[in-house]
């Protein structure tokens, strides 16, 4: 709700900038009922603000909204991987392995890369012998959306590292690259996602609410 309120205001307050005093005087329309996805007549002043809006969501917020999530994903470079061999040991999705690699087939690069790593464990008792507090964390917050399926990558050897670490995929080497995935508490990037959170949970919402707003006023501005 903030986040739309603050895209909102600055939309709106392009409203009286696309207008003169001549044309907010003289039109029959109420000034302060209008709503940004409205229809207007052709030649109407107020279509100049929907396009004035558009403009400002396609490169001011959206950039606005691309440089914090740089900057999250650069403070995400002051952390490095402190080993515990969680994301290694316990990787999940809510795709089982059958579907993973259909969507691996259908060109889908993040479970291609995925089933190149991981294998299914036969059962859910075998992670939670690992970590049971993690199997817990992920399993509640997938809770009433869909089942949970528990990876390992049989590459991790004996000592705790990669034994082909050289020719490791990009969601092996990003990992974590989501402040908002579950984290066990061990994890070293822990302290990155409790710092950005909050961020990157409302600059999701801005990305949903942008889009949203682009779809609409493009299509009203081509119904024309």
């Amino acid at each position: 709700m903030h986040a739309q309120k603050a895209i909102d205001k600055q939309l709106y307050a392009l409203k009286t900038a696309s207008l003169c005093n001549h044309c907010k005087e003289n039109c029959d329309i109420d000034f302060n009922k209008i709503t940004l996805f409205q229809k207007f007549p052709i030649g109407c002043r107020y279509k100049f603000w929907q396009e004035a809006a558009l403009n400002c969501l396609e490169n001011k917020i959206s950039k606005d909204i691309y440089q914090k999530i740089q900057l999250i994903e650069k403070r995400r470079q002051c952390f490095s991987c402190g080993k515990c061999t969680s994301c290694c040991k316990l990787a999940s999705s809510e795709y089982s392995y059958e579907e993973l690699k259909e969507r691996a087939k259908k060109g889908d690069k993040f479970s291609k890369e995925f089933v190149s790593v991981f294998v299914p464990y036969n059962n859910h008792d075998e992670p939670r012998k690992i970590y049971p507090d993690y199997i817990d964390m992920i399993e509640q917050n997938f809770h009433g959306h869909s089942e949970v399926y528990f990876y390992y990558c049989p590459k991790l050897g004996d000592n705790g590292l990669c034994s082909d670490y050289e020719n490791r995929p990009d969601i092996c080497k990003d990992f974590p690259n989501n402040p908002l995935v579950a984290l066990p508490l061990k994890c070293s990037y822990n302290q990155w996602k409790q710092e950005v959170e909050i961020t990157a949970l409302t600059l999701h919402a801005l990305i949903d609410i942008v889009g949203f707003y682009k779809e609409k006023l493009n299509d009203i501005i081509k119904s024309e």
